[in-house]
């Protein structure tokens, strides 16, 4: 049975290789996210305070106008 010699089973280091692949690219894309961390939570404290400003603004003219906002 010669042609037993031409079939290629996987083998466990190929399994292994790619759990390997996948963690670096796991950790990589965890590392990228740790130092977009600062300026992400800038940005929402700044949204943040505009949609309190904004919320404030719409109840001032409300309470001017007559109405409940």
């Amino acid at each position: 049975m010669k042609w037993f010699k031409f079939l290629r089973w996987p083998s466990a280091s190929d399994g292994q290789e790619a759990a390997e692949s996948a963690l670096r690219r796991a950790e990589a894309a965890r590392k990228e996210a740790e130092d977009r961390q600062p300026a992400t939570s800038a940005v929402a404290e700044e949204l943040r305070r505009f949609r309190h400003e904004n919320n404030f603004a719409a109840k001032f003219r409300a309470s001017l106008e007559g109405r409940s906002a």
